[in-house]
């Protein structure tokens, strides 16, 4: 039972997290491309608009991915990109 209060408790803590960025993205403007609390393989998906909203097998962490935040993405000089 413990396991599973602390599992759930990471979970709440890294969504919070991840929402803060999220949020800020999104009252930025950016186009944000992935939602994901946990690593690894996805156990759920859904998309969105233009995000995919995922939870994945590990949750220790999360991330939201920004339009050209690292490689890839759309054309150079698009306002709405992470690089810009």
């Amino acid at each position: 039972m413990t396991i599973i209060a602390f599992l759930v408790v990471i979970f709440i803590c890294v969504g919070l997290h991840e929402f803060g960025h999220f949020i800020v993205g999104k009252l930025f403007n950016f186009r944000i491309l992935a939602f994901s609390i946990g690593f690894g393989s996805k156990l759920w998906r859904k998309k969105i608009g233009e995000t995919e909203y995922r939870i994945s097998l590990i949750p220790l962490g999360g991330y939201v991915q920004f339009d050209r935040e690292f490689s890839g993405g759309t054309e150079v000089g698009d306002e709405r990109s992470f690089s810009n």
